[in-house]
């Protein structure tokens, strides 16, 4: 006899499923539901993540992936909860969903799109246009003696940017009112206003209230910092800063720049001030060489801090007071092709003949009214020592290179730190810089809280001959004692004036771990650093002295 027992489970199952199915049912009103959801998480993504609308970004493939994986997540869902239906009412056996045409074209562009991506950076790479790759940058050749600025010495931008954070820091930290509210951002961009160099960062909120409340105002104030005598000066624009990296919504510059200039590729922008004082944040847009593999600079766009507009310009059409528009990373990835594939790619692998490489660090040089990025080239089989020097100018990309017999930069630090190896003191990377025809490096040594100490004359052909001072003028001073060289033209950071009489008041203060004296006289305050004279300590007011100094007030000699 036929067991009804099973036929009635089965039937409660069948119900209960046919249940389930009537709820859960995708209409074409919730399949919408679901297209708005994913619409409003695409559109949250690229708010968050900015990506550029350029086929030659990888961030753009990604956010395209994310756009198609939704949309075949849920026609995945929406098919497959017709296939239940059908098979709930008896209308089909169970069987996969066929691959229709729509899967088709969802799925099959992207193994197409990753093997023709694949194929092409292969075939466009290095082993097959090495010419194109070592001539994405021109570097000419010159003469230090003859080509080489002399360095003026007074501009020697000594003051390195752990240096200017240090200082800038700290200005701030004096100013009550401020630092509750605002921190320094890291920026300190190497910039030159009127042929000087200087660091420059804005301020930025301290935290997300500190942002609530007071980003309706803005930032007041940016940073400036002489890279020569390390003053600090707290600018304030004509108008507050409203558009920086420490804003969280539209007044965030890359969202700003991005919303401006959706299908533009730019680099991380940088802060950087017009001759006037105005803040502004500078962002090199760029196409690539080989197709899809190498960035190359082709203009910048301008983003007025203050106000929020923006302005593309051609490489052409850049303004003058706009010093950084190639990148220190991009020039030594281009000075690295240069030297690696002169000669042809299989000759970088094999023979080696000619290759050469930058060295492992850098640093800037200001020249007139241009920032140059400064490297040492040395040969890939010899790690001691430089066969010449590079200057490249950043607005313009125009390289020079010095071929010049030298001690690697690294050997030269350590030759430095050895002259004061009793102190333990760090050398800074070096600049280069030409005195008399003279090549030299000139570098200044740290103690360990990272506070400049000494400075150091270190013969570029000669790394053991090493002059270590506690003053960049006492260090030319030292140096002319062997060399030639003039030192009333170079001594002064204006001109000096001489004075006789009596000091009016003393005061002695510590500065960076230095001891220097300030004293009055006929009532302006003058300073001398402790290692001008031994007698110092013993000066007194009423006595009288003979001194010279600079118009700011900086002593260079003093006697009584």
């Amino acid at each position: 006899m036929k067991d009804v027992t099973d036929t009635f489970k089965n039937r409660n199952w069948k119900e209960s499923f046919q249940n389930r199915m009537s709820k859960n049912k995708l209409s074409g009103g919730k399949v919408r539901y679901l297209y708005i959801v994913l619409a409003m998480l695409i559109a949250l993504y690229y708010y968050i993540m900015l990506p550029p609308l350029h086929y030659a970004s990888l961030d753009f493939w990604f956010f395209l992936f994310l756009i198609v994986a939704g949309v075949l997540i849920i026609e995945l869902l929406a098919d497959s909860v017709k296939t239940f239906s059908k098979l709930k009412n008896g209308e089909t056996g169970f069987s996969m969903p066929k691959f229709s045409l729509k899967y088709k074209l969802l799925v099959y562009p992207w193994p197409i799109l990753l093997v023709i991506g694949v194929v092409t950076y292969l075939v466009l790479s290095p082993v097959f246009f090495s010419d194109g790759y070592s001539n994405m940058i021109t570097v000419d050749q010159a003469s230090f003696e003859e080509d080489f600025p002399e360095t003026n010495i007074n501009q020697i931008p000594l003051v390195d940017r752990d240096t200017a954070e240090r200082l800038g820091n700290r200005q701030l930290g004096n100013i009550t009112e401020l630092v509750s509210q605002f921190e320094v951002a890291g920026d300190y961009t190497q910039i030159t206003i009127d042929s000087a160099p200087y660091r420059v960062s804005p301020l930025e909120y301290a935290g997300f209230f500190r942002w609530l409340n007071n980003f309706q105002t803005g930032i007041p104030h940016y940073i400036q910092v002489d890279n020569v005598t390390g003053e600090v000066q707290l600018q304030t624009p004509p108008e507050p800063i409203r558009y920086s990296h420490s804003e969280i919504l539209n007044r965030d510059v890359m969202r700003k720049l991005r919303f401006s200039n959706p299908f533009a590729l730019f680099e991380a922008p940088t802060f950087e001030i017009d001759d006037e004082g105005n803040p502004y944040y500078i962002a090199s847009t760029y196409t690539r060489n080989f197709f899809i593999r190498e960035p190359e600079v082709n203009g910048v766009i301008v983003l007025n801090a203050m106000t929020g507009e923006t302005n593309t310009y051609s490489l052409e059409e850049i303004p003058s007071w706009i010093d950084r528009v190639y990148g220190a990373d991009l020039i030594m990835h281009q000075l690295t092709m240069q030297g690696y594939y002169r000669n042809g790619f299989f000759n970088s692998l094999f023979a080696q003949k000619g290759v050469t490489e930058p060295t492992a660090g850098y640093n800037y040089l200001p020249i007139g009214d241009d920032l140059y990025l400064y490297t040492g080239i040395t040969s890939v089989v010899a790690d001691e020592s430089n066969i010449g020097f590079v200057l490249v100018n950043l607005r313009t990309k125009e390289a020079q290179m010095y071929p010049l017999s030298a001690a690697e930069e690294f050997s030269a630090m350590r030759s430095a730190e050895g002259s004061v190896q009793e102190t333990s003191y760090t050398a800074t990377f070096p600049l280069l810089i030409n005195i008399n025809g003279n090549p030299m490096y000139i570098l200044t040594l740290k103690d360990n809280s990272g506070l400049i100490k000494e400075y150091a004359l270190v013969d570029v052909q000669n790394y053991q001959s090493v002059y270590v001072e506690s003053s960049v003028s006492q260090l030319m001073q030292a140096y002319a004692v062997d060399n030639p060289l003039d030192i009333e033209e170079i001594e002064t950071e204006d001109d000096l004036n001489e004075f006789t009489g009596e000091v009016d008041a003393v005061q002695a203060v510590v500065v960076e771990g230095n001891t220097v004296y300030y004293f009055t006289f006929d009532g302006t305050v003058y300073k001398a650093d402790i290692s001008l004279n031994d007698h110092l300590p013993f000066l007194e007011a009423g006595t009288e002295v003979d001194f010279t100094a600079t118009e700011s007030g900086e002593v260079r000699e003093i006697e009584w």
